[in-house]
């Protein structure tokens, strides 16, 4: 309580910007690079509907988290209480699948309560796959995206010789 209060006196002094962060998406070369995986709005949404019409199907109550970004994309309630915690991965065809770095450390968290849904075919006989506790079956290869380092053009003007 004492904590809450001392956040009612603010300070006014101005803040102080300690550092800039710029979060930018993987490169579509990148994406498109990995067997055959690129993003498509349209296949990822035929997924989530397959997947929400399969636990509906199953007697749970799906509900959709996929704008909260906490590492799953819907929720599956049996009872009120939470039953599943599902992430969805459609793909047009076939293929691998990528994990976020926060979609797999929730995946090693919630163990046997998290389970990887994919969809293959969205966009003609969807098909689905289902994986509980993927973090204890799968063995992923983590990818280390490469890191540039820009150069601005008054940076590099001023120290070029000619």
């Amino acid at each position: 309580m004492a904590e809450i209060e001392q956040e009612q006196h603010l300070s006014e002094k101005p803040p102080e910007l300690l550092g800039v962060a710029v979060i930018l998406p993987v490169p579509q070369s990148v994406v498109k690079s990995v067997e055959g995986m690129e993003s498509d709005p349209e296949v990822e949404r035929i997924a989530v509907q397959h997947v929400m019409q399969y636990e509906s199907d199953q007697g749970r109550k799906p509900v959709s988290v996929e704008e909260e970004n906490c590492g799953w994309d819907v929720t599956s309630l049996l009872s009120g209480q939470v039953a599943r915690y599902i992430e969805v991965k459609g793909r047009a065809g076939v293929g691998g699948v990528a994990l976020t770095p926060n979609e797999w450390i929730k995946a090693q968290r919630f163990g046997k309560d998290y389970w990887l849904y994919i969809v293959v075919n969205c966009r003609s006989n969807p098909e689905l796959h289902i994986i509980q506790d993927p973090a204890s079956k799968l063995h992923p290869k983590e990818e280390v995206s490469v890191v540039r380092y820009m150069v601005g053009q008054t940076d590099w003007k001023q120290a070029a010789s000619e």
